[in-house]
């Protein structure tokens, strides 16, 4: 970070730095910011992470994939962290060699029907699973747990149980 921003921050008033980070927190809190950084992400994916502790960015493979964040376990020390999108760099390298195919997406409502199971990604993006209960011509009825939803097909994936 440049430290003439730094010595402007540590003679900044109180108020001004209260001010400063609650629209920093506003802006990573972002939808957009952080689906920017998970579509590169999937699970095992090599990334860079800022480690807080040395200041630096640190190598590390993805865990999980939560709405705001991501387990990420550094590779030197194996020890795993909980941490926002925003502390996470994709590499560049890694995503073009590992990242998992695109599953084809169905184009219209003929790929499915009633009592069909499939899957789709909710906008806090939330894996859903449900039946489909109705059809039409540009979406389908979902029932999943418990609550309807209506999906356009585009989104939706196809389970099949085995």
């Amino acid at each position: 970070m440049d430290s003439r921003l730094l010595d402007a921050l540590r003679n900044a008033p109180s108020l001004d730095l209260y001010e400063l980070s609650l629209a920093l927190n506003q802006m990573l809190a972002d939808p957009r910011r952080i689906l920017d950084v998970r579509r590169h992400l999937h699970l095992g994916a090599q990334v860079m992470y800022f480690d807080h502790r040395r200041g630096t960015l640190a190598p590390g493979r993805v865990l999980q994939l939560q709405a705001t964040s991501a387990t990420v376990q550094d590779t030197a020390t194996h020890s795993q962290w909980k941490l926002p999108y925003a502390a996470i760099v994709a590499d560049p390298a890694q995503r073009a060699e590992q990242a998992p195919p695109m599953p084809q997406r169905p184009l219209d409502t003929t790929a499915f029907k009633l009592g069909d199971t499939v899957s789709f990604t909710d906008k806090h993006l939330r894996e859903r699973i449900g039946t489909v209960t109705r059809i039409n011509a540009k979406s389908c009825s979902l029932l999943c747990d418990g609550e309807q939803w209506r999906v356009s097909p585009g989104l939706l994936r196809k389970i099949i149980d085995l």
